[in-house]
């Protein structure tokens, strides 16, 4: 996808999708813009359906139905989700400082205070969520 010049971002009716933020296996993340009165900033999550296979899509599911319940200040709201013929769309909270991952391989080192501070932000979360790969 990111190879191609002539490549757009898909189109979704009530966004303005922008720069590209991330991508990955199954999808790719783009900076996204409300249509309509507040234009609202949000990350959509643009998972294409071809390279999905069974347990992905499960895996795709299982995402869904536990961002729709969970509202925490440390998780990433789901916002909405829609598809179309080609994609399934996750409508996120948009981050402007990017996720965990992106800002440990910036820092290469955390120091051990700011390891802490994520650390207990991890142990305020609803036990079911910090337990939950533990349990399957």
């Amino acid at each position: 996808m990111a190879g191609s010049g002539s490549w757009a971002p898909p189109q979704l009716e009530d966004f303005i999708l922008t720069e590209r933020l991330g991508s990955g296996t199954y999808a790719t993340v783009f900076k996204a813009y409300r249509k309509r009165n507040t234009r609202e900033v949000v990350a959509i999550k643009c998972v294409n359906k071809k390279s999905l296979n069974k347990a992905s899509v499960e895996n795709l599911l299982t995402e869904i139905e536990i961002l729709k319940t969970i509202r925490h200040p440390h998780i990433v709201e789901l916002k909405d989700f829609q598809w179309d013929k080609e994609y399934i769309y996750l409508i996120m909270e948009f981050c402007a400082g990017g996720d965990l991952s992106r800002f440990i391989h910036s820092r290469r080192i955390l120091p051990e205070k700011v390891a802490r501070l994520f650390l207990q932000q991890l142990v305020q979360m609803h036990p079911c969520i910090v337990c939950m790969d533990a349990m399957k």
